[in-house]
């Protein structure tokens, strides 16, 4: 039995046909939807779901795909995702999918940089999902950090679809003196890590 409702999973299988043509079609960078495999998304809403999530905080939303995974487990959890992403067209786009695939009410969607989100988030959350712009990952990682509650868990997308980009991140991250993660090789390379005190 598929675990996902059918009026979720219809947006998101429309949402992962039109990433897909985004890639191949010539669509601009800045408005392709790339979103998170589908693998990463049943992996995010597994582990939310593993350590009964209830603050999560994503940063890059994109047109929601990740985020309709996040919410998913919220609905189980009885939890809350707060999202940030920067550009007002993607956020509307959010916004539109969140509504059709009846999960708005787990989501406040933020049209905000999500390192100012992630400062305003002290110890208080129990995920952080990290899906941005490559250059700024490094930026995020001790806000992040000091969001998470002890024993939340940082998941970050694309480690090794973007090696190069993002090796001081995953260097920083995996020897980080309150993180203890590892990548796990599924999609594009995702790190997952908790954070100890």
């Amino acid at each position: 039995m598929d675990p996902v409702p059918p009026a979720v999973r219809s947006v998101m299988r429309r949402l992962e046909a039109e990433d897909a043509r985004d890639r191949v079609d010539g669509t601009p960078r800045a408005r392709r939807l790339r979103a998170i495999q589908p693998e990463v998304g049943e992996f995010l809403l597994a582990i939310a779901t593993a350590v009964a999530a209830r603050t999560i905080v994503e940063v890059g939303t994109s047109a929601g795909y990740s985020t309709l995974w996040l919410a998913l487990a919220a609905e189980r959890t009885g939890g809350r995702v707060t999202t940030f992403e920067v550009d007002p067209a993607k956020v509307a786009i959010a916004a539109r999918n969140l509504a059709e695939a009846g999960l708005s009410h787990r989501v406040d969607s933020r049209l905000e940089d999500g390192l100012a989100g992630l400062q305003r988030t002290a110890a208080q959350a129990d995920l952080v999902f990290i899906d941005a712009e490559k250059e700024d990952y490094e930026s995020f990682l001790e806000p992040a950090v000091r969001a998470l509650r002890p024993g939340g868990t940082l998941v970050a997308d694309n480690l090794t679809s973007h090696a190069e980009d993002l090796a001081g991140f995953r260097a920083k991250a995996l020897g980080h003196p309150h993180l203890s993660g590892l990548v796990v090789p599924i999609g594009r390379g995702e790190l997952l890590a908790v954070k100890i005190d």
